[in-house]
């Protein structure tokens, strides 16, 4: 007997952005079928995060693929799926998502936002940095917001934009036990700019990142360099795909972001 094929809806968002093309992509599966196929899905589909969504109730529950494996949560992922739960009609209003990592919070408003891990100052400086990123260095710390994130703080957009990764970062995020380093400059037309480097994790750069300006406002706050209860920060421009990620204090720390659909269409397999 012939099987009978499986049909799912899938969505390509660009998270943090209303242009497309611009911001940070995700793919959306409105099914979760079993773990090998969302797999291959997720290498089919070939962006750095594919998230398959499942509804039962006023809850939602999120698996997160990257091409290779599978993640326990990924911000820019779970703000594309509830996006596109708006975009159907599906969802207005406060839910809670269920991850591998927990549940978490989710307000579907004109922005979507999503409540982070409470933020935590672990470490008060990355001693070394300076000689493995050839810049001076203003500031520097680790903050931890699930995941330990180094943020640092360089003088101007232009030398932002000038920094590379390499084996050297790698090595350096390694053996100071963080995921990857936050750079960051007040030289913006917002509250800051931005760029994430997390190669030891396989990820160069990432176009724009939830959780890293999660942590960067939790610092400016806690630290008096920028008191405000709403930050906005840009990123994505040595990428050439800006976008804004927003954070707030509001019973907790929420990252959010607008996202925009660019192709949706059917799997069968």
């Amino acid at each position: 007997m012939i099987p009978h094929p499986i049909n799912m809806r899938f969505y390509k968002v660009d998270v943090f952005t209303e242009k497309p093309l611009k911001g940070n992509p995700a793919a959306v599966v409105l099914d979760m079928p079993e773990d090998e196929i969302m797999q291959s899905l997720a290498f089919e589909l070939n962006v750095s995060e594919t998230v398959f969504v499942k509804k039962h109730g006023d809850k939602i529950s999120l698996r997160f693929f990257t091409p290779y494996t599978e993640v326990d949560l990924c911000g820019h992922a779970t703000i594309g799926a509830f996006y596109v739960l708006k975009l159907k009609g599906l969802m207005d209003g406060k839910y809670k998502a269920i991850t591998k990592a927990g549940e978490v919070e989710v307000k579907v408003d004109d922005l979507i936002w999503l409540k982070v891990v409470e933020p935590k100052i672990v470490k008060l400086k990355l001693d070394g940095l300076e000689n493995v990123v050839g810049v001076k260095i203003l500031d520097s710390v680790v903050v931890n917001v699930g995941i330990p994130i180094g943020l640092a703080e360089v003088e101007d957009f232009e030398i932002l934009m000038k920094l590379k990764p390499d084996l050297r970062l790698s090595e350096f995020c390694r053996d100071n036990d963080i995921v990857g380093v936050h750079f960051y400059t007040f030289d913006s037309k917002l509250d800051a700019c931005t760029r994430f480097f997390a190669p030891a994790v396989g990820i160069p750069e990432d176009p724009v990142t939830g959780t890293a300006n999660s942590a960067l406002a939790y610092y400016l706050n806690s630290s008096g360099k920028i008191v405000k209860d709403y930050y906005r920060f840009e990123q994505g421009h040595a990428l050439n795909r800006e976008g804004v990620a927003h954070v707030k204090f509001d019973d907790g720390v929420w990252v959010g972001g607008k996202a925009v659909c660019i192709a949706e269409g059917e799997i069968e397999i």
